[in-house]
């Protein structure tokens, strides 16, 4: 009996026949503490979250794709045609040929490769070589080429060729990973040709006569693609090209939702990237922010020059536009381009090199310090509620606590919520915290009570039997509705609980 009497609720009519206990659920439905950091962290957009030397909160985003071109956009090789080749026989190979009705000849023949633009050697990636043989030997007479081979000057191969040529033909040899170096020795800007031929008697009885009759080759190497070029390449200029910024990180569309801020220290820096073997300079024109169908340019008018790297390596450069950026980003744009134009080796120097892997490429890097204005910001949170069974249910208390050290004021909402997110019932609206920090941070504190009100005619538990969720949503904004500059400090946090506590009826 003590211990049913420790549970019952209404001691001055205790029957036994009547036996009623009222026992008490208590569970915790949201216990959440975070940072500005978490959250940021916790969205799906591309930037960083640091902190600098003063604990700061610091949001970095980098780009490294506002413009890049390659070297074969700017540099090419030319088609090269070879000398023509001729091929006669003596007058002793003429005389066997008359003789014995077949003469082989062997042939061995140096031809510069006549790229004289100025360069003092290139390695050649891919190529394709035409040749073309023709022949003007009497009917009667059969020319078949035994052998052809072409070599650079490093024995690395160009073509090999054999066939019957009575007739002229036309053929195309694919090549790879030649070179040629032209302020060197000849031999080593020459393409090496070896021929083994046969002129052979195929009908009749022909005679030939000396210097009537001859075989003519002809080589056109097409369609190159250079490996590296080396020497006096030529200056010319960079293309002025409009390149998008990414500015929505802190919109309707970012991790922060809509809101309005105004940064105080925004840092915008452009990294500039040369692998090519020769100086560039980049040219920057001018920002243009878009915003309700409006443009608005803002002048640059900086020249960048980069040094010419190293092969196998990168030089590099940055330009620092904060002051210019802080206005561009503080008008909430839509969008914004940057125009950049430049110039290729703009001193004409003579001694460069590029490589078919070679690219210049600007990109950007964009810091912000948190130390802002901020207003519009919200976040918010649901919970299942399970477990609360509302059938004979004397009362439910809704509990509610929160802790701020972040300088931010917000104003907290709860509701309850039915498994479509209509809202059954609200809890509380508008418990507002001053912001705080982490020295001093702020506090608050609701209790909501729901129950059945025997002296009306009004069931509040009666909707808890539609809800599934717990809603929480806080507004923020800084001090002053929102116009005050605040520091965000990395260690600042924002705590709230809310939990249930129902008491049940449960008769036997």
């Amino acid at each position: 009996m003590i211990s049913i009497a420790g549970c019952y609720s209404e001691l001055n009519d205790l029957e036994i026949g009547d036996l009623q206990w009222s026992p008490e659920l208590g569970l915790p439905l949201i216990d959440s503490e975070f940072t500005l950091i978490q959250i940021l962290e916790a969205s799906p957009d591309d930037f960083n979250v640091s902190t600098d030397d003063n604990n700061t909160v610091v949001i970095s985003i980098i780009d490294d794709s506002i413009f890049s071109q390659s070297a074969t956009d700017f540099y090419f090789l030319l088609d090269q045609s070879l000398d023509t080749i001729t091929l006669t026989l003596t007058q002793d190979e003429i005389n066997d040929f008359n003789s014995n009705g077949s003469v082989t000849v062997n042939g061995n023949f140096q031809l510069e490769y006549p790229e004289n633009t100025g360069k003092t050697a290139i390695e050649i990636y891919e190529g394709i070589v035409d040749l073309e043989i023709e022949e003007n030997f009497p009917p009667g007479v059969g020319v078949s080429i035994n052998s052809l081979i072409m070599e650079d000057p490093e024995n690395n191969p160009i073509l090999n060729f054999e066939g019957d040529v009575t007739t002229s033909i036309e053929q195309s040899f694919p090549f790879n990973d030649i070179g040629f170096i032209f302020d060197g020795a000849l031999s080593q800007r020459q393409v090496r040709i070896s021929v083994n031929y046969t002129i052979q008697r195929t009908s009749g009885f022909p005679i030939l006569v000396f210097e009537e009759n001859q075989i003519n080759m002809f080589n056109e190497f097409v369609d190159q693609e250079f490996d590296v070029m080396y020497g006096d390449l030529a200056s010319g200029d960079i293309g002025t090209n409009e390149n998008s910024i990414d500015t929505d990180f802190l919109n309707q569309d970012g991790a922060l939702g809509g809101i309005e801020y105004f940064l105080e220290d925004p840092q915008f820096k452009i990294i500039f990237k040369n692998t090519m073997g020769t100086q560039i300079r980049f040219d920057m024109d001018k920002f243009t922010s878009f915003k309700d169908g409006q443009a608005t340019d803002r002048p640059i008018n900086t020249s960048i020059p980069v040094e010419a790297s190293n092969q196998g390596s990168a030089a590099s450069s940055e330009a620092d536009f904060d002051g210019i950026f802080k206005n561009v980003i503080n008008n909430l744009p839509e969008s914004v381009t940057l125009t950049i134009g430049g110039a290729l080796n703009p001193d004409n120097d003579n001694d460069n090199f590029v490589t078919r892997d070679s690219y210049i490429q600007a990109g950007y890097q964009i810091d912000i310090p948190l130390e802002l204005s901020l207003s519009g910001l919200e976040i918010n949170q649901t919970v299942a509620l399970d477990g609360i069974d509302p059938q004979e249910l004397q009362y439910a208390l809704f509990k509610f606590s929160s802790e701020n050290s972040l300088p931010f004021d917000l104003n907290f909402k709860a509701d309850l919520l039915d498994a479509d997110s209509a809202v059954v019932m609200n809890l509380f609206d508008g418990a507002f915290l001053a912001g705080g920090s982490v020295a001093q941070p702020n506090s608050t504190g609701q209790i909501i009570r729901l129950e059945d009100n025997p002296e009306t005619d009004s069931n509040e538990l009666e909707d808890l039997n539609n809800v599934t969720r717990v809603g929480i949503n806080a507004t923020v904004s800084t001090s002053n509705g929102g116009n005050t500059v605040e520091r965000i400090n990395a260690d600042a946090t924002v705590k709230f609980n809310l939990a249930i506590q129902a008491k049940y009826n449960i008769g036997l």
